[in-house]
């Protein structure tokens, strides 16, 4: 009986060692945004240059990179921030009525550019009890150009708390998507002013 309880004992920690190795490493999060903002009074072509990452995010042999943590699990993006905050702006700036076009960099003389610089980009969650916590956190500074000259420079920082059931990495898409929601909400009306 002892022999068969010592057994047992073995088998389980040999199966939670087993679980343990095949826990995941980290938490894979698609950046995705859809138009919310209702901005209107925009009028002619504007530039926007390719995004600034100033924040150096951790990258992993694979490529992607880690903007926060769930537990011990690193949180990961396998696309470019830059190019989903273009994307964003391209959207946003296009429904308020401009003409909009990319380019690597804003050229001398631009009529009217928008150069933008992401300061932060995080998200991480955390567990209570039975619910998760996600907390994101984007920060933006923007620089308007007119006629060759910088006529203003913006600051646009949002956040999101969630907390839920779901243990998946559809929370933290959601809130990431929220969270630039809320920093084109801010940012779009000043655009569209600091244009003109």
């Amino acid at each position: 009986m002892l022999l068969l309880k010592k057994c047992a004992f073995s088998l389980i920690l040999l199966a939670l060692l087993i679980v343990t190795r095949c826990a995941p490493v980290e938490k894979r999060v698609d950046l995705t945004y859809g138009s919310s903002v209702k901005a209107t009074g925009g009028s002619g072509e504007v530039l926007v240059a390719q995004p600034v990452m100033k924040q150096n995010l951790a990258v992993l042999p694979s490529g992607r990179q880690i903007i926060g943590k769930s537990g011990d699990i690193d949180i990961v993006i396998g696309e470019n921030p830059a190019n989903w905050l273009l994307s964003a702006l391209k959207l946003e700036l296009s429904a308020a009525g401009y003409d909009v076009k990319t380019v690597p960099t804003l050229p001398a003389g631009v009529s009217k550019g928008i150069n933008t610089i992401f300061l932060t980009l995080s998200a991480n969650q955390s567990s209570k009890v039975l619910t998760i916590i996600t907390t994101t956190d984007v920060k933006l500074e923007v620089q308007l150009w007119t006629n060759g000259q910088l006529a203003k420079t913006l600051t646009v920082s949002a956040q999101d708390y969630e907390e839920g059931a779901d243990r998946s990495s559809e929370p933290i898409r959601l809130a990431l998507e929220k969270t630039l929601n809320r920093v084109m909400q801010e940012l779009l009306p000043d655009i569209i002013k600091g244009l003109q």
